[in-house]
C-alpha cells in the first residue's frame, strides 16, 4: 500500500495563520506606494429618478448618456468626461492641478447636479464639514448622483 502524506490539523491551521499574516503585512506595507504610483481612478454613480418607468425605455439599458466637467474656481472646465452610463462608471483622474473643484453632472432632460470636491494628487476627496444636496454623495475617489426629471419648460400663449 502506498504511503501517502497526512499533515495534522492544528499545523494546517497554524500555516494559514502565518500565510495570511505575511500577506496583509505586504498590503500595508505596499499598498501606499501602490496608489501612488497609479493614475487616480474615481468611480462615479449614475442613477435616474424615473429609470424604472415605461417613458425611460426610450434612453435603453445605458441611459441618455450623463456628462461629468471639472470646473476649477475660475469657472473654466478642467475636465470633462461624457456617456456616463446607469450604474458605476470609471474616470481616469491625472494631471490635475491639485485644490478645489466643481464636479458638475449633466444629463439631457434632467436638471444638473454640482459636488464640491477637492483634488489631491491623483484622490478626490468632499470637503470637510460640506452638506450635499439631496441625490448627490461624494467620498475617497467616489461621485454619487441621481438625477431628477427636469420640468418641461412652459411657452407662453400669445396674447390676443
Amino acid at each position: 500500500m502506498a504511503k501517502t502524506l497526512e499533515i495534522k490539523g492544528p499545523i494546517v491551521v497554524v500555516a494559514l495563520l502565518v500565510l495570511t499574516g505575511i500577506v496583509g503585512s505586504l498590503f500595508i506595507a505596499l499598498g501606499p506606494k501602490a496608489t501612488e504610483r497609479a493614475p487616480g481612478v474615481v468611480h462615479i454613480g449614475v442613477r435616474y429618478a424615473n429609470e424604472m418607468s415605461l417613458a425611460f425605455n426610450q434612453y435603453g439599458k445605458d441611459g441618455p448618456g450623463a456628462t461629468i466637467e471639472l470646473i476649477a474656481p475660475d469657472g473654466t472646465v478642467s475636465y470633462k468626461l461624457e456617456n456616463l452610463k446607469i450604474g458605476r462608471n470609471l474616470m481616469p483622474l491625472q494631471d490635475m492641478a491639485d485644490g478645489p473643484y466643481t464636479a458638475r453632472l449633466s444629463a439631457p432632460g434632467y436638471h444638473p447636479r454640482e459636488i464640491p470636491i477637492v483634488v489631491d494628487g491623483r484622490m478626490i476627496n468632499p470637503p470637510k464639514g460640506v452638506q450635499f444636496e439631496k441625490g448627490t454623495h461624494a467620498d475617497y475617489n467616489m461621485l454619487g448622483v441621481r438625477f431628477e426629471v427636469a420640468e418641461p419648460k412652459q411657452v407662453a400663449e400669445p396674447q390676443l
